[in-house]
């Protein structure tokens, strides 16, 4: 799994490539929560467009779900976007919605950046 991570006035953008699996997002997100700026960020946009293969499993998205609710208690304003239009991805991206629902974050599927970015700003 490559991301890269774009740094913006009010949020981060982040692009996956390759293959990703539960375990990686998770470690992943822990670094970023950890990261200076985080307290200051309004939106995560996740572009996952570039995923080839995936492997996750109910477990892997509650653990991540869990760790972002976890997360919200310090940054309470942060608007995560989830862009793919790969359909087998779809499923799982729907799954951590649906459990990050009754969460401080609020969480959007868009199949483009472009709705995305109009979500997060409004």
């Amino acid at each position: 799994m490559t991301i890269k991570y774009k740094w913006e006035e009010e949020g981060l953008y982040r692009k996956f490539t390759d293959k990703i699996n539960g375990d990686e997002i998770l470690d992943d997100n822990l670094k970023l929560q950890g990261d200076v700026r985080f307290d200051d960020i309004r939106y995560v946009i996740n572009d996952f467009t570039q995923i080839r293969d995936f492997d996750f499993s109910v477990l892997d998205v509650k653990k991540v779900a869990v760790n972002d609710e976890v997360a919200s208690l310090s940054n309470p304003k942060i608007k995560i976007a989830l862009i793919s239009g790969y359909e087998p991805l779809l499923k799982w991206l729907k799954l951590y919605s649906e459990s990050m629902e009754g969460s401080l974050y609020k969480c959007g599927i868009f199949d483009n950046s472009d709705d995305a970015y109009k979500w997060v700003s409004a």
